[in-house]
């Protein structure tokens, strides 16, 4: 192995197809939103926030894990495959940016607008993790010497580059959650389990994660 790696087609074509998905959630991260809906039920915002966002994010580490089988794992895959792939993948992360959007146009006052700015925090924390996996997948897949000398990892010999997308339960879960129990919306429990928190209530990290292996590299002579 030499100081130069040669990535199949598929996964140079993966990391081209998926830098505007990065820029795109970059993008997203970084409007200042105008709240122009009131708010009615803060209590409804909550639940259907928190749902939606729960109900995404096992389905888009599904998507995470198909990039694997798909397109890093199937050596036959071919550019259409890749993008139809990173379309499956964009497809649950758009959910997630147009939820996430929607929160952010509440307008609400008092309680009600800690309680909306700490839901749309939970949403950030979220898109950051995987706005860091994106950069990380992108960056490694352009120029993997250089991803290997930054994490400090071995470029000759076997090479293993590990891309783990790891989604965390938010901080702002607990002051969501605290709240709640201020508005009677969650019942005190000494376990993080109440329902209205459903899947991010017992989140603690979920690691999905995947290498590019020496197998991937090709051939040096």
């Amino acid at each position: 192995m030499t100081d130069e790696i040669t990535l199949p087609s598929r996964l140079v074509c993966l990391g081209e197809a998926m830098a505007p998905v990065l820029g795109k959630i970059d993008a997203v991260l970084s409007e200042q939103s105008q709240p122009t809906v009131p708010v009615g039920s803060i209590v409804d915002v909550i639940k259907e926030g928190l749902a939606a966002l729960g109900g995404s994010m096992p389905r888009l580490s599904d998507q995470v894990n198909g990039l694997m089988t798909d397109v890093a794992a199937n050596e036959s895959a071919s550019d259409r495959d890749v993008y139809r792939a990173v379309g499956r993948f964009e497809g649950v992360l758009d959910e997630i940016i147009s939820n996430y959007r929607k929160v952010c146009r509440h307008s609400a006052y008092g309680s009600d607008e800690e309680a909306c700015e700490l839901l749309a925090g939970t949403y950030r924390h979220s898109m950051r993790e995987i706005l860091n996996w994106l950069k990380d997948l992108v960056d490694t897949l352009s120029d993997p010497i250089a991803a290997l000398n930054r994490k400090g990892l071995p470029t000759t010999g076997s090479i293993e580059i590990p891309l783990t997308l790891t989604l965390t339960s938010a901080p702002e879960l607990a002051g969501l959650q605290r709240w709640g129990e201020r508005h009677s919306l969650y019942s005190p429990s000494p376990t993080p389990t109440n329902q209205g928190l459903g899947f991010w209530g017992t989140v603690g990290a979920i690691a999905i994660g995947w290498g590019i292996g020496e197998a991937l590299f090709g051939d040096d002579d």
